[in-house]
């Protein structure tokens, strides 16, 4: 058995400090929680972004984004959906499709958690913004944070 007794750990002076592949190097998190809402069939801002300076061009960025009540409507009409994009910049990095479907065809809503994941290779050192865009392909109207609950973006760098 060894062990292994240090009185201070002091960073490198060249680069960015101890960097294990695996191992996150960064927890980047935001809140918003202002009900937005959308009917427009263009995608538009939700509101819900986070930035993150990445320690290493090499490191990826696990985003994982929690919507408490996100939803799609529909006044009638069986059928209502909404797409939500997760962007870097201006770049698309994914879509995820949120849908209700009324056998009635009386009108359609479902509110509840969503959950979006990605992992990201920004390739940069540089402060990285990522942002939620919302858009309605069917129905009336596709939102984030109904009755103002939080929704929550979080940025893990990931050391490789």
């Amino acid at each position: 058995m060894s062990i292994l007794k240090v009185d201070t750990i002091n960073e490198k002076t060249s680069g960015n400090g101890v960097a294990i592949p695996g191992h996150v190097v960064q927890v980047v998190s935001n809140t918003y929680a202002t009900e937005t809402a959308s009917g427009s069939s263009s995608y538009s801002d939700t509101g819900l972004t986070a930035t993150i300076t990445p320690t290493s061009t090499s490191s990826k960025i696990l985003i994982l984004c929690n919507f408490c009540s996100a939803g799609v409507m529909q006044n009638g009409g069986a059928d209502a959906q909404g797409l939500f994009k997760l962007l870097r910049g201006s770049t698309d990095l994914m879509e995820a499709v949120n849908r209700s479907y009324d056998y009635g065809n009386s009108g359609s809503i479902i509110f509840g958690q969503f959950l979006m994941s990605w992992s990201d290779s920004p390739s940069t050192t540089s402060a990285t913004t990522y942002k939620l865009q919302q858009k309605c392909t069917v129905g009336t109207t596709v939102r984030i944070c109904e009755g103002n609950n939080p929704s929550l973006m979080h940025l893990m760098e990931i050391a490789q």
